[in-house]
């Protein structure tokens, strides 16, 4: 599924109380300053970026992880010339992109 143009997503697993998934972020693609009621738990696996969260800036690299506490506003921008790839979990799960993914 596709949330934002250069973003590649892939759910890898959901249940009661968390969603798991995989994202692909072309170079320059971003996520706008937005806030949602689920906390999220993230780490780097390929690529770099900065992660804006809680008034800070995290430089995003292969093992950096992080964490967003529920409703805090946060943004991503990817960066360098290859693809970001990253692995998140959200509690509780995430109905949106579940809804998403299922084409609803």
């Amino acid at each position: 599924m596709r949330p934002l143009k250069g973003v590649d997503m892939a759910i890898l697993g959901s249940g009661d109380s968390i969603t798991f998934i995989r994202m692909t972020i072309k170079p320059g693609s971003a996520f706008p300053e937005h806030a949602h009621p689920n906390e999220q738990v993230g780490t780097c696996l390929e690529g770099e970026g900065e992660l804006k969260s809680g008034g800070r800036a995290l430089k995003v690299a292969p093992g950096v992880s992080w964490t967003i506490p529920a409703n805090e506003l946060h943004s991503f921008i990817a960066k360098g010339d290859r693809d970001v790839l990253i692995h998140e979990c959200w509690s509780p799960p995430r109905k949106d992109y579940l809804s998403m993914a299922e084409g609803r």
